[in-house]
């Protein structure tokens, strides 16, 4: 037997080894179980969805204005003078009623200019009453010398058959034909004395005519004097205090009618066309097509927000050009009226128009080719429809979608025809 360290065995024994080995490592590899790959599996996307609900709608428009005064007077004197008292109440915020004495001017001179005139105008009267006392009595005159002329007429005649039968002398009848002649001639001055007299009483009238309407002026600076509220309200920009002389015409303040508040508000172009195009009326220059439409007010003063209510009464008579829009004017009619003011600062609701079965969908279910997507056999089908208005974050459209067709809400980078979905409610 050889020994273990022989040459020839530390040869064969390493390579039988790594036989062996390759052997093991083949048996292995043949062994080994085959990895098939797996067939590909569809894609599904799970969709929020909403059903199709066709019914009416009427979208309500927002939009901001204004508070002002429907009515509003400037308190300015119509007499000049020192202000000798003022009413209490006589300040900027305060409120007045109809009728209240707020200012006195200082009456003095007018209560003179009164008396002055007033006199003028007694004796311009006793003038008059004169001059037709004149005129009675020479048309009284006048009427003795007609009656005259006929005696004396009648006289002449008779002195005439006198003086042909040698009754009478020719001088008899020559001083006849005198008086008659006298006689004529006074009546003839009577005459023009009437008619001096008719046109001295018209001058006479036409002075007591100027004279009473300069008392009437009179009487009418003495009671501006006076100056009283023409309408309850607010005032505002009082300057004004006791001792003051003031002019004609100065302002002492601003008089805000409390009862006739209104709200300005404006209107987009395509929204006031809609509107007025939904009006079953002619439109005529004299009455707005959205008079009467009622309107909802909110004035927000900090965390308090009061409700009002309107009534739209006209429009602006321009069209602003820099915003393109038709203001249009609301009476303020109920409401916590007795806290508001010009100038707030309000939100307006107003009714739209009314559309008859469309659908209100989310601005994101809307492509921008007018697609949307509905659900059928939890596969994708696009519909094209019609969007009539675009209100806010929702588009309001018609198309032929069947009634209660779960519409995908939001459409994804992926979508399109076929795409196999999950419904989810939202």
């Amino acid at each position: 037997m050889k020994p273990a360290n022989t040459p020839v065995y530390r040869v064969v024994v390493p390579l039988a080894a790594v036989a062996l080995g390759v052997l093991l490592g083949g048996y292995l590899i043949a062994s080994r179980p085959q990895a098939l790959p797996n067939p590909p599996t569809e894609k599904v996307t799970p969709v929020t969805v909403i059903p199709a609900e066709f019914r009416k709608f009427q979208p309500d428009l927002h939009v901001y204005g204004e508070i002002t005064a429907g009515r509003e007077a400037e308190i300015r004197p119509m007499v000049a003078g020192r202000i000798t008292a003022l009413d209490e109440m006589f300040r900027s915020g305060a409120y007045v009623e109809s009728g209240q004495e707020l200012v006195q001017i200082d009456r003095f001179d007018y209560e003179v200019a009164v008396r002055e005139l007033q006199a003028d105008l007694d004796e311009a009267r006793a003038h008059l009453a004169e001059l037709e006392s004149d005129l009675v009595a020479a048309r009284s005159t006048l009427k003795l010398l007609d009656e005259q002329i006929v005696l004396r007429d009648r006289d002449l005649a008779r002195l005439a058959k006198l003086t042909k039968k040698n009754q009478s002398s020719e001088k008899a009848y020559d001083d006849a034909q005198i008086a008659l002649n006298g006689a004529a001639q006074q009546r003839v001055q009577g005459r023009q004395q009437i008619d001096s007299l008719t046109a001295r009483v018209r001058q006479q009238q036409a002075a007591v005519a100027r004279n009473k309407a300069r008392l009437d002026q009179a009487h009418r600076n003495l009671a501006d004097t006076t100056i009283t509220a023409p309408f309850s309200g607010y005032l505002q920009d009082v300057n004004v205090a006791i001792g003051k002389r003031v002019a004609v015409g100065e302002s002492l303040g601003r008089l805000i009618d409390a009862a006739n508040l209104e709200v300005r508000f404006e209107l987009a172009n395509a929204d006031y066309a809609r509107l007025v195009d939904a009006v079953d009326a002619p439109v005529d220059a004299g009455r707005n097509p959205l008079s009467d439409t009622q309107i909802e007010i909110a004035w927000r003063l900090g965390t308090t927000a009061y409700e009002y209510h309107g009534r739209v009464e006209r429009a602006g008579a321009e069209i602003d050009s820099t915003s393109g829009g038709v203001v249009l004017f609301a009476r303020v009619s109920r409401g916590p009226v007795g806290i508001l003011r010009p100038g707030a600062f309000v939100e307006i609701t107003l009714p739209g128009i009314a559309y008859e079965s469309v659908l209100v969908l989310p601005e994101s279910a809307v492509s921008d080719d007018n697609l949307v997507y509905i659900v059928r056999d939890d596969r994708l089908v696009p519909v094209t429809v019609e969007v009539l208005r675009e209100f806010g974050d929702e588009f309001i459209v018609t198309g032929d979608i069947p009634p209660s067709a779960p519409i995908v809400a939001e459409q994804f980078p992926t979508i399109g025809p076929g795409v196999a979905v999950r419904p989810m409610s939202p």
